[in-house]
């Protein structure tokens, strides 16, 4: 009965669904998310890498037990590397697609609202959030590609065409436009990313045919559709996104930090 359970719950896992808090009738806007966490470590990846290694991953996962427990069960899913880094990065990705946990829903929340969390080592999830750029970047050079994507949600945005916007948290999206729609068919995004990767591979769902999209790529909004005008959509409103690059405000911030911060070796130390 329990594996049966746990099958509707993949079967139904939220894939493309948007799991910030809505009251009815609210709007969310379509912009730059200014106020997110957007490191992408161009320059201080192995720094980073040194410090998840030595400090952040342990106390993260001690002072979590939602994240530890999560993390735990990953664990037990995964096939053992002689890259401890390699391993890390395929159970971030698995702890970040489980649908039995949702760690992802409280983290792109804070990922979405964290950069002065970030800057001042409040941010409760620097492992997490390193490993999946880390992983999403590699992914990227060896898959070579840009995807055409498609993702649906069930909160109402607000976007006018010819605009610039992130999406500010990590986003998934799907290859597979009937599979995300599924998911919700209120607001919805048809994506060409040169940014995300298919982390189909390591994900907790891996039929979902996921492309991850880091909250660091930037898009111009190429056109709005919408049922009022055009019936036979599949959505309420289609909102048509172009990658146009990057833009990382907070790119090695932590390794710019007043030579007064207390740190271990180069690392800031957590608050």
């Amino acid at each position: 009965m329990l594996l049966i359970i746990e099958a509707l719950l993949l079967i139904f896992a939220a894939l493309g669904q948007d799991h910030r808090a809505a009251v009815d009738g609210q709007i969310f806007p379509l912009d730059m998310a200014l106020n997110s966490v957007d490191d992408q470590y161009e320059g201080c990846n192995w720094k980073m890498k040194f410090c998840v290694w030595a400090k952040y991953l342990k106390k993260e996962l001690n002072n979590s037990p939602d994240f530890r427990n999560a993390w735990k069960n990953a664990e037990k899913n995964d096939t053992r590397s002689w890259n401890i880094f390699r391993r890390f990065r395929k159970i971030a990705i698995w702890v970040y697609t489980d649908p039995i946990s949702r760690i992802y829903v409280q983290f792109n929340n804070d990922t979405r609202n964290g950069k002065t969390h970030y800057t001042v080592m409040t941010y409760k999830w620097y492992s997490l959030y390193f490993l999946l750029t880390d992983e999403i970047q590699i992914l990227k050079k060896q898959q070579n590609k840009c995807y055409k994507t498609y993702r649906g949600t069930n909160v109402t945005f607000n976007g006018r065409a010819f605009t610039s916007i992130r999406f500010g948290s990590f986003t998934s999206s799907s290859v597979s436009a009937g599979r995300a729609y599924s998911f919700g068919n209120v607001s919805c995004f048809e994506i060409y990313t040169c940014e995300g990767a298919d982390i189909s591979k390591y994900s907790r769902v891996p039929y979902e045919g996921e492309v991850l999209i880091p909250p660091y790529e930037t898009f111009n909004v190429t056109a709005v559709k919408n049922r009022t005008d055009e019936p036979n959509l599949r959505c309420q409103t289609v909102f048509e996104l172009n990658s146009t690059g990057i833009k990382s405000d907070l790119n090695c911030a932590l390794f710019k930090k007043p030579p007064k911060t207390k740190k271990f070796m180069f690392c800031p130390l957590l608050n």
